[in-house]
């Protein structure tokens, strides 16, 4: 008789540890609110249209903002980051920053991310699959008649992973800029845990698991550093802040690690993902040069 109250005793207990587990792997991915803005690439005098296209693999429709450029040779697709989108990233600068990029000559891509903006989807998954939205932006890049090497991607904290899983497997991405993202799940996710989730420390491979049962991929795999180091020969810029909160500047330096070639810029007294917003200037005179000496030519 006790060895059966243990055993329901230990059935309950995994239950219990289960069902945490399933709700914080449900909580955790859910995309949150952001504050809204009103600007949009008109609003700096460009003309753009609001288009859309399949995720490469899993087919969901990714909402973008595409401004052509009579005289690109070259383009360059915009990734926000996490509960952000094409219009409300970097406190609503994102336009601002495609204007800047299209004075500079290149046609631009600004993508909603699945689940965020105006795309499709429910959660999401740290870049492993967002990595699709950005692919399924080259596949229409491609067919504006943008070549293997012409296009670019810049990604905004999850986004800086979804354009290194992007360029990692597909070659026709040229150059890759990575803001406030980073390195490793587990760099990420361990360090703050439990102000994040409210669960102790346990709990963080019950959440793994069901990630896996939940989305079908292994989340433990995603390891931006890891994929970034199959992107050279083409250039990587990475640029972060001192100050940021949210993704310690240690996730820079692995990045930069895994890249010895990469360059690295390191800004001082900027927010998470908003170096554009706190030290345009700075950031400008960072990007410029690199697209122009190492990219664009």
């Amino acid at each position: 008789m006790v060895v059966i109250w243990i055993i329901i005793f230990v059935v309950v207990l995994l239950l219990i540890y289960a069902g945490i587990g399933f709700y914080a792997a449900l909580t955790l991915t859910k995309v949150g609110d952001h504050p809204q803005y009103e600007q949009d690439p008109g609003s700096f005098g460009l003309e753009f249209s609001t288009v859309s296209f399949p995720s490469r693999g899993d087919q969901l429709k990714i909402a973008a903002w595409y401004i052509p450029h009579p005289k690109a040779a070259k383009a360059f697709i915009l990734v926000h980051g996490r509960n952000a989108s094409k219009q409300n990233a970097i406190s609503g600068e994102l336009p601002r920053l495609a204007a800047e990029l299209h004075a500079a000559g290149l046609a631009v891509l600004m993508i909603d991310l699945r689940a965020h903006g105006d795309s499709e989807g429910k959660r999401y998954t740290f870049g492993a699959h967002e990595r699709r939205d950005v692919l399924g932006g080259v596949d229409f890049l491609l067919k504006q008649g943008f070549g293997a090497g012409q296009i670019g991607v810049l990604g905004i904290s999850l986004g800086g992973a979804a354009v290194i899983g992007a360029a990692a497997g597909e070659p026709a991405i040229g150059a890759v800029v990575v803001e406030s993202s980073f390195a490793d799940i587990d760099m990420l996710i361990e360090p703050k845990w439990k102000a994040e989730s409210g669960l102790p420390m346990f709990f963080v491979p019950g959440v793994f698991f069901m990630w896996q049962l939940l989305m079908g991929i292994d989340l433990k795999g995603v390891k931006p550093m890891e994929e970034l180091a199959r992107v050279p020969p083409r250039p990587v810029l990475i640029m972060h802040s001192w100050s940021d909160e949210t993704v310690d500047v240690q996730h820079a330096y692995a990045l930069k690690n895994a890249v010895p070639e990469a360059e690295l810029v390191v800004f001082n007294n900027c927010e998470h993902a908003e170096l554009f917003r706190d030290a345009p200037e700075a950031y400008l005179a960072a990007l410029g040069p690199f697209l122009q000496e190492q990219w664009v030519g």
